[in-house]
């Protein structure tokens, strides 16, 4: 597959830090004056004028309707970004689907499909990302970057030998050149990110917490994920940071997980645990969707087991705003049920580890879609490609 770029051919690589950043401000906050962009970015208004004329004459921005500037007033024709003329793909693993998207430098999704994993094999699910993409593209505007993540334990990608290898126990990876194999696969440069750290990403520029420098994301489900952006920059994590979060202890006579410890995020959190808590009580397996369904119905089995859960989230928020000092919490992730159905035991929780100040935090929760994921991978994708980092 070659990789056309249309108008903005053989510009885009040669652009400065400087002209990036405005294509940056653009993409995230939408179409503005010269005068608001040059105030923003803290430019003289010529060399505003200098970056953007040749993008502009390139239709890498383009110029609104005539309006007037609402700093000086004067008649003024809006920046934007030609979003349309780039596509993204996006992709997120779980243990057995594909979830994959289309998306515009925007990240709007333009097209998208889910389906099982047929092969296993890190060449065979290569092959399926790359049948996915030609589908989806339906042979219009091929994209320019790809962004895979990885679901539930993945490790993050390891350098050994100067090439990235990664590691996911779901899917019986080790040592995977995936980054190598999927850009064999799909003919244009990728990125392979750890899916809760996309995620965040995505919320950064195009979510939640656009517009913030500092916040954090916690993913409740198979297993906990965390993520912590601070001064506009996610925090780096190692696998091993990410599973101390995963075991933190909140309360040390609180049941136990599968990996010994009292009391942790975990043995709250997880659905795995969850679901044995309610299986216990009502002497019957049970999934997750039916323990949160009879907890909304008032079941109090699964409403004292969902209402401990939700206590622990609201703790466990409380410690991460406490230690990072961010205002918003942004919680996702399979599990988020919990949070809807006993908010009131999270509000509580929360409340009292920050010592009855209400609503010092902001707690956000995300409806559960996978797409959302595999958006974040088209995200890390435009990241990428905008600011020009791997």
């Amino acid at each position: 597959m070659e990789v056309e770029s249309g108008s903005w051919s053989g510009m885009w690589d040669d652009l400065p830090d400087a002209a990036r950043s405005i294509v940056k401000e653009l993409i995230i906050h939408g179409p503005a004056s010269r005068t608001a962009l040059a105030r923003t970015l803290r430019l003289s208004t010529g060399s505003l004028t200098r970056l953007t004329k040749p993008m502009v004459d390139a239709g890498i921005l383009v110029e609104g309707d005539v309006v007037h500037d609402p700093v000086n007033g004067r008649p003024t024709r809006p920046l934007d970004v030609a979003a349309g003329e780039h596509r993204f793909f996006g992709v997120k693993l779980t243990a057995d689907h594909v979830h994959a998207v289309v998306t515009d430098l925007r990240a709007q999704i333009v097209a998208a499909r889910d389906e099982p994993i047929s092969d296993h094999a890190p060449e065979a699910v290569c092959r399926q990302a790359r049948r996915l993409l030609d589908e989806l593209s339906g042979g219009e505007k091929p994209p320019v970057g790809a962004g895979v993540t990885l679901g539930g334990d993945a490790r993050a990608a390891v350098q050994l030998g100067g090439e990235p290898l990664v590691d996911s126990g779901f899917l019986g990876w080790r040592q995977v050149p995936l980054k190598r194999l999927l850009e064999q696969a799909l003919g244009v440069p990728c990125v392979v990110k750890n899916d809760v750290a996309a995620l965040a990403h995505q919320h950064h520029w195009f979510g939640a917490a656009r517009g913030l420098r500092d916040f954090a994301l916690v993913s409740i489900g198979a297993g906990i994920g965390y993520a912590l952006v601070v001064h506009d920059h996610l925090v780096a994590a190692t696998e091993a940071d990410l599973g101390m979060f995963a075991h933190l202890v909140l309360n040390g006579g609180g049941p136990m997980c599968p990996e010994g410890h009292r009391g942790c995020a975990a043995a709250y959190l997880s659905s795995e645990s969850i679901v044995t808590a309610a299986g216990q009580g009502l002497r019957r397996p049970v999934t997750y969707e039916e323990v949160m369904r009879l907890a909304a119905r008032g079941d109090k089995v699964c409403l004292g087991v969902v209402g401990e859960a939700a206590d622990a989230l609201g703790r466990l928020i409380a410690h991460i705003a406490t230690f990072s000092m961010v205002k918003r919490v942004i919680v996702v992730g399979e599990g988020v049920e919990l949070a809807r159905v006993a908010k009131d035991d999270l509000g509580r929780a929360l409340s009292a580890d920050r010592r009855g100040v209400t609503n010092s935090v902001e707690v956000i929760i995300e409806a559960d879609d996978f797409r959302e994921w595999a958006r974040g991978g088209a995200v890390v994708a435009i990241q990428g490609f905008v600011t020009g980092s791997d």
